[in-house]
């Protein structure tokens, strides 16, 4: 945690001097507010999408927290290892200095995977935006008697621009389920009916496709 604190503070320092108290408290205590700070609104984004693929297949790609050039983002691992609590991986997205933290990590061989990590308070001079998330989690579970995995990227976060920051929220995680489709061949798509539990909620499909 002490070098995910001093990697990010040159980030943190332009948004303190604004007086933004959710970058105070993690650049003092290294932990995020437990609740939105004030200036900050809550707001949540989720995207799910399932591809043809098999399980296996599609872990082959998205089994490393670490490395995501997959998707065209080169991510710089900050500590930890791999796939394991408290590993933190840093990359620039729309102007922000993302710093994403594991706080819960599943693989187990037949699903579904589960991966969860927090957001660290980062500011984009540019646009005025600050936002930080308790919670961007990706479950990957096999549906269709194992032909394909239902994607679903789930974001719980803080910002100072709620619609902005959910645009961004939903714009990297569609990104990361198209570029993963394409990835694995960009198959076309056949039909099937299916149905999961999700984050304590049931979701339903009857074809192979993207939802948001």
């Amino acid at each position: 945690m002490i070098a995910l604190i001093l990697a990010s503070s040159s980030i943190l320092t332009t948004a303190q001097q604004a007086g933004r108290s959710a970058f105070t408290v993690f650049n003092s205590t290294g932990r995020l507010p437990p609740t939105c700070s004030q200036g900050y609104s809550a707001g949540r984004d989720e995207v799910l999408y399932t591809v043809p693929y098999t399980y296996p297949q599609v872990l082959s790609i998205i089994g490393s927290f670490a490395n995501i050039t997959w998707n065209g983002i080169t991510a710089t691992t900050l500590n930890g290892t791999d796939n394991t609590v408290g590993i933190a991986r840093t990359f620039d997205y729309f102007g922000l200095r993302l710093i994403e933290t594991i706080k819960r990590y599943e693989k187990p061989v037949r699903g579904p995977y589960f991966e969860d990590h927090t957001i660290a308070p980062s500011y984009n001079p540019a646009t005025n935006l600050s936002l930080y998330a308790f919670t961007d989690a990706l479950t990957a579970t096999p549906v269709c008697d194992g032909a394909a995995v239902a994607l679903n990227f789930t974001a719980v976060f803080c910002s100072t621009d709620v619609g902005a920051a959910g645009e961004i929220f939903h714009s990297i995680h569609l990104m990361h389920a198209m570029t993963l489709q394409e990835f694995l061949g960009n198959e076309t798509w056949t039909r099937c009916e299916y149905s999961y539990v999700c984050h304590g909620q049931n979701h339903h499909g009857d074809q192979w496709s993207y939802g948001w």
